[in-house]
């Protein structure tokens, strides 16, 4: 039986999230799914995801190897002789919680193999391993989202809280630019002299409740505002593109209700917001730009 993780996009607060204000996220109906299959002619613990180009060992110098060992050393596995097969339906490195979904789909296999529980503690305690090695300091909606899947407002000092709005279509970019999430919170903290109290950043959070509402009451026009809102202010503390911020304008300019940048930023996707007839023509926009996108109805349970 196959072990899953959920993608993710934040819709609103990535980066203030950190400083432990609220952020509205919300699960892809997509992401990594794991199997944990003996090596019969044993040898190293490894990991093979084809559609990453993944092929790591434990012992390799590589991210999801490092992340791979502090999964199993959470869980007192050690490196058994075992070969995780994974398919992806998200790209790494783009800001819709890859390596979470990674993290999480592997904790779930090692913890089935190794015969223990399976609980959303012992696999967000796993997970989490994996993201501060790769990450650093991750705020832990990644992770949340990965295993519980749904939409729902997540702060650092309670945790997810679900919601349960309409189903929301969303339009999502990723732009192929590369980027480091670590690289992009540290960005963050200089900008803002790792103050909570920062003038953006209570905004951002601000937006979040604003957002929520708005998304409750179906009102997707007053959720757009609230998002390009967003993005320029997540361009003011540094972490958007020319290329994300040309992305965003031509949704905009095309009728979506609201576009900005999901993740970290750096690079990664755009998503937007729009209404459903206009929805191909932003996506064939975003192609002529050299993005080629996907529509998501976000909210997916795991």
């Amino acid at each position: 039986m196959s072990s899953i993780g959920l993608g993710k996009i934040i819709l609103l607060g990535e980066h203030a999230v950190v400083y432990g204000y609220p952020a509205l996220a919300a699960a892809l109906d997509r992401g990594v799914r794991i199997d944990a299959v003996p090596t019969p002619a044993g040898g190293s613990m490894r990991v093979d995801v084809p559609s990453w180009n993944l092929r790591v060992k434990a012992e390799d110098d590589h991210a999801f190897a490092r992340g791979l060992c502090a999964i199993a050393d959470a869980i007192g596995l050690g490196r058994p002789s075992l070969t995780l097969v994974g398919d992806a339906q998200i790209p790494p490195g783009a800001g819709l919680g890859a390596s979470a979904a990674f993290a999480v789909a592997i904790s779930r296999a090692l913890l089935e193999y190794s015969k223990q529980p399976v609980t959303a503690a012992s696999v967000t305690a796993a997970a989490t391993a994996s993201e501060r090695v790769i990450h650093g300091n991750p705020s832990g909606v990644d992770v949340a989202l990965a295993i519980a899947g749904g939409i729902g407002v997540f702060r650092k000092s309670s945790g997810l809280r679900t919601i349960q709005p309409a189903p929301l279509r969303v339009i999502v970019g990723p732009s192929g630019a590369p980027r480091s999430t670590a690289a992009m919170i540290e960005r963050v903290s200089q900008a803002t002299a790792g103050a909570s109290a920062d003038a953006r950043l209570h905004e951002l959070g601000a937006l979040s409740d604003t957002g929520t509402n708005a998304l409750l009451a179906g009102n997707l026009a007053g959720l757009g505002t609230a998002m390009n809102r967003a993005h320029a202010l997540l361009g003011e503390l540094g972490v958007s593109t020319p290329l994300l911020d040309g992305l965003c304008e031509i949704a905009r300019k095309l009728g979506a209700y609201g576009s900005k940048l999901t993740g970290a930023g750096g690079g990664g996707a755009v998503i937007a917001i729009a209404p459903r007839e206009r929805e191909a023509e932003i996506a064939a926009a975003w192609k002529k730009a050299g993005v080629t996108s996907f529509v998501a109805t976000v909210g997916a349970r795991a």
